[in-house]
């Protein structure tokens, strides 16, 4: 048989684990919701990582596309630039 001051700290046991059991549900949701809303924030938006990582692509896809134009343009000023001093050594005989 229980006594009533054994049944009396069943039920403080009961509470106090109640109550640490309530403030870290509290604890969990305020984590998970502070993850959810920065995730939110800064991971989906317009400037979300996601369409920064497509945004930077497209800038590589560009920037490539400069430097491949640009070495194609300096091979032409090459050709042209022989050329030119060609005209110039036959003018000058």
């Amino acid at each position: 048989m229980s006594t009533p001051e054994d049944e009396e700290a069943k039920n403080r046991v009961k509470a106090a684990v109640w109550e640490y059991t309530q403030r870290g549900v509290v604890l969990a949701v305020v984590f998970f919701a502070g993850l959810f809303s920065g995730y939110i924030a800064w991971g989906a938006g317009q400037e979300g990582a996601v369409h920064l990582r497509q945004y930077a692509k497209d800038l590589d896809a560009q920037l490539l596309d400069c430097k491949n134009k640009r070495v194609d343009l300096q091979s032409r000023l090459d050709v042209i630039q022989r050329r030119y001093d060609e005209c110039i050594a036959r003018a000058a005989r």
